[in-house]
């Protein structure tokens, strides 16, 4: 056989008895636990239609927060669990997470290959591979620096993205906020993303609605006090499983990552990333940074995100001119922003949009126009294109 199984496995003795006893018939692609958002390109990539999860005995939970994790990114692929050794109990728990079987290494040699098929076979005959799940579009910002400021890009994003398109819902999120902030804005919700994670629990969208107020018609926002092993192991996979769920309840789901998580939050969720901001300075280090940031992504992200650069305090007559910026990342700068000083700070210490800020400002004219073109009047275009295709 020519098809492709995916093996979501850490045990280097699992992962050497399933090449054993399955690649002769099968192509086998092997991913670790941590990088749980490869596992969904892979099946969009390759129509894999069955997903070998291996479970340990000693680690249980973990086991269940996988298999879990897997089958929300990838609903439509059959789950399959492989063991050393296995509990009733254990056999019980993870075929109600999903799985429909259960390879045991030192016994099922004989008959992997057989119940493989089997189950490839059934699942090819009931779904279409790699059709995913409804879910809203997922917008990520972060920068080349830790010293660019994409709270202040974030807040008045996410505004003028609500103010643009009111039918909308909108959640924005800080990952890295400061106690009862998102973003510059007040944010006085109790509930917060490091809660929706431990919760464990399914979210729906009453309960959503209720802990989180409207900040503006359609828009609500969500603080966050990640930190970097937040987005490994165990609790990378409940923060998929949460952000999964939480763009599955809104049109848009926005988060702010700080510089040094963004490799982090791709490994987590990069293949269900529509949009990814990068902000920058026009200063050669931050171009260079951003150059490395960008190759970087093709490694977590799909074909069809969209890579969105902007640069924040442009000016025209600076010695390092536009061109060579674009040069050195091989791509168009999307947005230009002009510094703004006076307007930014009033806005930062009002905590509100600086289109609420009374003097007129170059800064508000730039997003709105950005925020038109790139996430109102493209989608449509996008939208139309694919109604055209499907209707010939």
């Amino acid at each position: 056989m020519s098809e492709t199984i995916i093996c979501v496995a850490d045990d280097v003795g699992i992962r050497v008895w399933l090449e054993r006893v399955l690649e002769s018939e099968w192509n086998l692609e092997t991913v670790s636990t941590s990088d749980l958002s490869r596992v969904s390109r892979l099946v969009q990539a390759t129509g894999a239609t069955v997903v070998i999860v291996a479970i340990d005995e000693n680690d249980t939970s973990r086991a269940l927060k996988v298999l879990t994790a897997v089958q929300k990114a990838c609903p439509d692929a059959h789950l399959m669990g492989v063991a050393q050794r296995i509990s009733q109990d254990l056999l019980l728990n993870i075929m109600r997470a999903g799985a429909r079987d259960c390879l045991i290494t030192g016994v099922d040699a004989d008959t992997a290959p057989d119940r493989v098929a089997r189950l490839a076979s059934v699942s090819a005959s009931t779904s279409v591979p790699g059709k995913r799940s409804a879910k809203g579009c997922i917008t990520i910002l972060s920068s080349a620096s830790p010293i660019v400021d994409t709270r202040f890009f974030g807040q008045n994003f996410v505004h003028e993205l609500s103010e643009s398109d009111n039918n909308k819902s909108i959640l924005a999120l800080d990952s890295s906020s400061d106690p009862n902030r998102t973003f510059y804005f007040d944010n006085l919700n109790r509930l917060t993303l490091n809660d929706l994670v431990s919760r464990g629990d399914s979210l729906d969208r009453a309960f959503v609605e209720t802990a989180l107020e409207e900040f503006s018609p359609g828009l609500r926002l969500l603080s966050g006090q990640l930190e970097a092993k937040g987005l490994e192991g165990d609790s990378g996979a409940d923060l998929y499983i949460t952000i999964t769920q939480l763009a599955g309840l809104f049109d848009h789901l926005f988060i702010r990552v700080e510089h040094g998580h963004l490799e982090g939050w791709l490994k987590a969720l990069g293949a269900d990333v529509s949009n990814l901001l990068l902000m920058l300075h026009p200063v050669v280090d931050q171009v260079q940074a951003s150059d490395e940031i960008l190759k970087m992504t093709a490694e977590w992200v799909s074909d069809q995100c969209r890579l969105i650069t902007i640069i924040d305090g442009y000016e025209k007559r600076s010695n390092l001119p536009l061109s060579e910026i674009e040069k050195t990342l091989g791509r168009p700068c999307d947005l230009l922003l002009p510094l703004e000083w006076r307007c930014r700070l009033d806005a930062i210490n009002a905590g509100i949009p600086i289109s609420l800020v009374p003097a007129k400002n170059r800064y508000e004219k730039k997003m709105r126009s950005f925020v038109a073109q790139q996430f109102i009047e493209q989608p449509k275009k996008l939208n139309s294109l694919m109604f055209k295709r499907a209707s010939t």
